[in-house]
């Protein structure tokens, strides 16, 4: 049997938005301030609207409506909350379970798991002068793309059983 979305046209569209939002996000910071050692230097410049900003990415993430993406969630959400500075370990332990888990999550997924092997892949960069804040970016992307993907599929499914 079929499993049939649950989501209205209305809950799409905002899922919609919250995935554009991502993408918003993580070309506009270095577009007007420029590129940082890693996305989290963008605290620095402005305390209050980063974890604002930080934080509605993470509000994206429960809009998915599924158990799975909470750990993410609520670990970007930390990220946000607990900054670079004066947080310094707390801050990076919850970015180390943010990346991991939803690289582990997307690797694991049955209709999307490309984008967990895509993933995986770009992890080379935390190795390399520099990395940080393109592993940051690509994986960001890869996570709203993913993202994308399902709302995609499920207004698409939504659409036939109208």
């Amino acid at each position: 049997m079929k499993k049939i979305t649950t989501a209205s046209k209305s809950q799409l569209r905002l899922r919609f938005i919250a995935c554009i939002y991502a993408i918003v996000y993580v070309i506009t910071l270095p577009s007007i301030y420029g590129v940082l050692p890693s996305y989290s230097s963008y605290y620095s410049l402005g305390q209050e609207w980063y974890a604002l900003a930080t934080s509605a990415v993470a509000l994206g993430m429960w809009l998915h409506r599924d158990i799975k993406w909470s750990i993410p969630a609520y670990a970007l959400v930390g990220v946000a909350l607990f900054n670079y500075i004066d947080y310094y370990m707390i801050h990076h332990i919850l970015a180390i379970i943010f990346f991991t888990s939803s690289t582990y999550i997307m690797y694991k997924d049955k209709r999307y798991g490309r984008f967990g092997d895509v993933s995986i892949t770009w992890y080379i960069l935390l190795a390399l002068p520099g990395g940080i804040f393109w592993f940051e970016a690509i994986q960001a992307l890869l996570i709203t793309g993913f993202h994308i993907s399902y709302v995609r599929r499920l207004w698409r499914v939504r659409s036939e059983k109208e």
